[in-house]
């Protein structure tokens, strides 16, 4: 049986013809684009080096359908050609099925894939870039298994398209056919924006015969898990997910035995427990002592949470069930849970109660937290199937407590803000192995919702791309300038943040704000705790991302508050940089008194 293969895509510039060569540059196959000769497929996949070679595979697209039509054999031979169908099956996610029969797999009826965009699996354990549109992953429907990936390079090529890794054996046609696939939705993608530039629409969508715009991207690899890569499966709790935490900001009183993820970039600093000390410090005042037994107060906190509090970590229908429901089942076994979720009802109860009765609850929701964490780090080096839901559940928790827990303001010091943000930001990032540990038996529970994720589309406005462009400029111009500059980690920064406000537009659930923090390098977070300009512009970008979230109690004014912060710590050399941002949160009118 073969290993992985991986084919090179490349375009000709005048005639859109497609070329396609083997990992060692062989050539193997021409594909020839035909937009206009009437009845002869759009597509047609030659072995060899051009349109004189025998024909392996055609495909046709449907007239006013996303749809298309495709086989294998020489359609001049009559009969030859079984057709099978390349069906669209959404209008807002790139989603194209279709089917054949495998002689190489148990299963010898016509076996279904689908193809889907992504922007977290790239080839040969590479990251696709946010610039580049045509990234794919064909998954097997029934299994979900990732079967190939395809990962654009026409963000930094003119003439290479991207490349292919095909990680089954189920023989040269089920690979001709995930080739030529493939290239059926690049293809339309290519005349679709062809189309709109020369209609007018799209801005800035092409012209020069079709040739896709190139914009600059970033090759830095994302870390890739392990376990998921040698199943050549998609890590799903890396896309996006309730919140991973791991630990940037003491040294460690004790070493967590969950491996760090193969390409992560560890820091010999982390600890999952210390990152747990900016909540047991919240609130470092005079608390009423609790019993280990519930009473009147915490049945009043229950309450909460079944009719209200719950909904803060909803994403949807089916998670808000298990938030709702099962979670307060678990936590009748694991008491750390219990008082977690009673913690974060008594702040909510906090916010709605009179001068008189708010500090009660807030000393409840101290006093349960306090608790909860005692117990938790008891079980950081012991995550098995029965608690593993339970730390999953606080996991997430304990972070939108630290979120809501009313921060005093400190006016005369606008870093302290900035810090305290960067703290919950550490906290984020401080159990992430934890939390990853814990959904790996998520997935086939009754908690699976939670662990399940989307695969959105980024969808960057016109003004966001341009103030992003900017600041990588900026970036650029900084490392010319300065040879101590940490240019990379700032573009790499730059280009998960451009993910993140993407995905703004698309999907409307707190885990973007999670998902930008985890995939952060340690170097970016020591920068923001030394103040560095840079690293505090790129921070008001994330404010506009916290900005999602200011509906929901428990996240508040933080993204007006931190930004107004670093407004004022910034001189006039760098406050151009945070324009799109300052006018994003407060609209045109915004100054210097912002």
């Amino acid at each position: 049986m073969q290993g992985p293969r991986l084919y090179h895509v490349y375009s000709t510039f005048w005639q859109n013809d497609y070329n396609i060569t083997a990992a060692d540059k062989r050539h193997l196959y021409h594909v020839d684009n035909s937009l206009w000769t009437p009845k002869k497929p759009d597509l047609t996949v030659h072995a060899g080096t051009d349109n004189k070679a025998p024909i392996h595979a055609v495909c046709k697209y449907s007239h006013f359908s996303r749809h298309a039509k495709f086989g294998l054999g020489d359609p001049s031979q009559p009969n030859q050609v079984t057709w099978e169908d390349l069906t669209c099956q959404s209008w807002t996610h790139v989603r194209y099925r279709w089917r054949m029969p495998l002689r190489n797999h148990p299963a010898s009826e016509h076996h279904a894939f689908v193809w889907k965009r992504t922007s977290s699996v790239g080839v040969t354990n590479s990251s696709p870039s946010i610039w580049a549109y045509d990234n794919y992953k064909l998954v097997d429907e029934q299994s979900e298994q990732v079967i190939a990936v395809f990962t654009s390079s026409s963000h930094k090529s003119v003439d290479k398209d991207g490349k292919l890794e095909i990680y089954v054996d189920y023989g040269q046609e089920f690979d001709v056919l995930v080739l030529i696939t493939v290239i059926a939705l690049i293809e339309k993608h290519r005349r679709a924006k062809q189309s709109s530039a020369s209609s007018g629409g799209g801005g800035g969508g092409g012209g020069g015969g079709g040739v896709p715009s190139r914009l600059p991207g970033c090759d830095e690899g994302r870390p890739v898990c392990t376990n998921c890569s040698k199943r050549h499966t998609e890590c799903e709790y890396e896309s996006s997910s309730s919140l991973r935490w791991t630990n940037e900001e003491s040294r460690p009183r004790q070493t967590s035995t969950i491996s760090t993820p193969e390409g992560s970039q560890p820091d010999p600093t982390l600890t999952v427990a210390n990152s747990l000390g900016i909540v047991g410090r919240l609130g470092k005042h005079d608390v009423p002592v609790l019993s280990g037994s519930l009473n009147l107060a915490d049945l009043e906190l229950m309450m909460q949470w079944c009719n209200s509090t719950y909904q803060v970590l909803a994403r949807n229908e089916s998670t808000g069930h298990v938030w709702k429901c099962l979670v307060p089942e678990e936590a009748v076994s694991h008491p750390f849970l219990m008082h977690g979720i009673l913690s974060l009802s008594a702040l909510d109860l906090a916010r709605t109660q009179d001068d008189h009765r708010r500090p009660m609850y807030s000393g409840l929701a101290v006093a349960h937290q306090n608790q909860a964490l005692a117990l938790f780090r008891e079980l950081l080096g012991d995550i098995n199937d029965t608690n593993a839901k339970a730390i999953f559940s606080f996991a997430s928790v304990v972070v939108l407590y630290t979120f809501a827990f009313p921060h005093e303001p400190n006016l005369s010091n606008p870093f302290v803000c900035i810090d305290d943000l960067l703290q919950i930001i550490v906290l984020i990032r401080g159990v992430q192995q934890v939390i990853n540990t814990a959904s790996l038996s998520l997935r086939e529970s009754n908690f699976k919702a939670l662990a399940r994720t989307e695969d959105y589309e980024p969808v960057l406005s016109n003004d966001a791309r341009l103030a992003l462009e900017e600041l990588l400029e900026a970036n650029n111009t900084c490392g010319a300038q300065n040879e101590t500059h940490d240019t990379e980690v700032y573009e790499d920064t730059i280009e998960k943040l451009t993910e993140a406000i993407g995905l703004l537009n698309v999907d409307h659930t707190m885990t973007i704000i999670g998902r930008w923090a985890i995939k952060l390098r340690p170097r970016y977070v020591d920068m923001v705790r030394d103040h560095a300009p840079l690293a505090l512009v790129i921070l008001t970008y994330y404010c506009v991302i916290l900005d999602s979230m200011r509906h929901r109690w428990s996240h508040g004014d933080w993204s007006v508050k931190v930004s107004r912060a670093i407004w004022m710590v910034l001189d006039d050399t760098w406050r151009p940089l945070v324009r799109w941002p300052m006018t994003a949160l407060f609209g045109q009118s915004f100054s210097n008194e912002t």
